[in-house]
């Protein structure tokens, strides 16, 4: 349909656009006078445009400035951060340009109408940035804080965007070809299949994101390990279709969003709210150094502050339980301590005794299964902090300690000779 009809331009017909086209045709000639009017009346639509929107979007952001800086408000600051007002404010000089596009293009009415179609197109995609940045800015209020709520709310912006852009590509085809966008909607419904394949990964992504903040398995600052992809670190965003994570080394991996509830997902965000970190590492002993004690050796280790008490006990123990034994002399006869044994249970006082260590959690030494290269004693239990830098000095303390005091029970630590 035309914008508009001869009969309806008449009214915008005046004396001195009459002298305009009149000083045209005589300029260029009779045969250049069409032409010559559209390419001088487009240029003047445009023109004009640029003019009043930078005029009117200026005056009017400073006064907006000027505003939102006296309020009190966040929300305002959001939305004249992410230039909702500037798309806002776009809509002013194109609605001035389009009231006098017919008296600038009223000898040509098939430009004009044209025009009319360029014109709908320019307030459609106005109001389609306009509704983009303002969803952007609605999202930057909802996600101040890193929650779960987040993931749910830019999955949703996201998904939204996708649609309201799809619903802008239809009116503009309707627009462009005057025919009415529920029909073309209608002829999408063959090529559902086509539709879905190609939005695959969005529906997945949304369905994922409303999964991932429902039952709070993900939210951005969570610190998380997919082993899948050998990926460890950081979660800094979570959108619609992939999830970006700070790898300890400072790069950014992604991966798909629909993977966080698909594939194993180690989150150690737990571990932060309590404070606490698993210690789980092995010494190696060579089996050759184990051996019972002498009396001489426990004279020794009763020296030691933290077993003297359990070196006490157990010879008397022992003492008792020897009695009857057949040669006392015999060390493999009756029931001996040993030094690895003895050792297991300094090891254990000294963890209960450390300030660093929770006692409030899973404490235990203990021997795990011979190897060829020695046996394994394992220390299991948490530190008391789950910062990564003071978490390793707590374990390194630990174990540069224990080796050192291994020694003193005449035990040989395992090491892995190369060259």
């Amino acid at each position: 349909m035309s914008w508009y009809t001869k009969q309806e331009l008449k009214p915008f017909r005046n004396e001195w656009v009459e002298q305009f086209q009149t000083y045209i045709s005589e300029f260029v000639g009779p045969q250049y006078e069409t032409i010559s009017l559209i390419v001088v009346g487009v240029t003047l639509l445009i023109g004009l445009f640029i003019i009043l929107d930078f005029i009117i979007k200026n005056i009017l952001l400073y006064f907006t400035k000027k505003l939102v800086n006296l309020t009190n408000f966040e929300w305002d600051n959001h939305f004249y951060d992410h230039k909702v007002f500037n798309s806002l404010f776009h809509l002013i000089p194109l609605a001035l340009t389009r009231i006098l596009a017919p008296y600038v293009l009223y000898p040509t009415p098939n430009v004009l109408d044209g025009m009319g179609k360029l014109f709908d197109i320019g307030f459609v995609l106005i109001i389609l940035q306009l509704f983009l940045r303002g969803a952007d800015a609605v999202l930057s209020i909802a996600t101040d804080e890193n929650n779960y709520r987040t993931v749910a709310v830019r999955t949703f912006s996201q998904l939204m965007k996708i649609i309201t852009i799809f619903f802008v590509v239809l009116i503009v085809i309707s627009i462009l070809f005057n025919v009415q966008w529920g029909s073309i909607i209608a002829g999408l419904g063959a090529a559902t299949a086509i539709l879905l394949l190609i939005f695959k990964d969005t529906i997945l992504g949304f369905v994922s994101g409303i999964q991932i903040a429902s039952n709070k398995m993900v939210k951005v600052g969570d610190w998380i390990a997919i082993p899948k992809y050998n990926v460890e670190g950081t979660v800094k965003e979570i959108n619609l279709v992939s999830c970006k994570i700070e790898n300890f080394d400072k790069t950014i991996s992604s991966v798909p969003t629909y993977d966080l509830i698909t594939t194993e997902v180690k989150n150690y965000e737990a571990m932060k709210h309590t404070n606490t970190r698993r210690i789980m590492r092995s010494i190696v002993f060579n089996v050759k150094s184990f051996k019972f004690c002498s009396d001489e050796m426990l004279e020794k280790y009763q020296t030691i502050d933290l077993i003297k008490n359990y070196i006490t006990r157990r010879r008397l123990e022992l003492a008792k339980a020897n009695v009857h034994s057949a040669d006392p002399n015999q060390l493999a006869n009756g029931r001996r301590l040993t030094n690895i044994g003895v050792f297991r249970k300094y090891a254990q006082s000294y963890l209960q005794e450390n300030p660093n260590i929770s006692n409030s959690d899973t404490l235990i030494v203990r021997q795990l299964e011979i190897t060829p290269q020695g046996m394994p004693l394992q220390i299991y239990c948490f530190s008391k902090t789950s910062d990564w830098v003071e978490y390793e000095t707590v374990q390194s303390d630990l174990f540069d300690h224990l080796v050192t005091a291994s020694r003193e029970f005449d035990l040989e630590v395992m090491q892995t000779l190369t060259g």
